[in-house]
């Protein structure tokens, strides 16, 4: 075994460089809040006016209502979420609050970072058949163009 110091230096050079790397690896949040601040206490009724200002936090990541409509006995809402796979659990929470008022409800959750790719996760809940979830392509301008 080679015990000179240039291997000892190297040796310590490698390991502080894993050290630094692994420290700026953990979870991040999101680069860009848009302006919009984590949701407090008073946003608890989520239809509310303080629930469209401010970012909810879900098990992959933060969302938030971009706006929602009721028609009849039916809650549409929209949704952005750092990730889709919430929609679910975020269909739950509006479900939860929302049972007594509305026979159904439909979220269309949106990613945060919209590509080429990106998927729309819609998640319907009704009285008489429960929660069902369709994907389907946010394709913009493809989808305008017939393409």
């Amino acid at each position: 075994m080679d015990d000179s110091k240039p291997l000892r230096i190297a040796i310590a050079i490698v390991a502080g460089a894993l050290t630094a790397s692994s420290c700026s690896a953990a979870r991040r949040t999101p680069s860009n809040d848009y302006g919009v601040p984590r949701c407090s206490v008073a946003a608890d009724d989520l239809l509310s006016v303080d629930a469209l200002q401010c970012w909810f936090s879900a098990r992959h990541g933060r969302w938030r209502t971009l706006k929602h409509e009721s028609h009849f006995d039916v809650l549409v809402v929209e949704i952005q979420a750092l990730d889709v796979r919430d929609a679910e659990e975020i269909a739950r929470r509006f479900v939860a609050q929302k049972r007594g008022e509305f026979t159904e409800v439909l979220l269309y959750v949106h990613p945060e970072r919209a590509s080429d790719r990106s998927e729309v996760r819609r998640v319907q809940w009704t009285r008489d058949g429960g929660f069902s979830i369709l994907d389907f392509p946010e394709c913009y301008s493809q989808c305008i163009a017939g393409q």
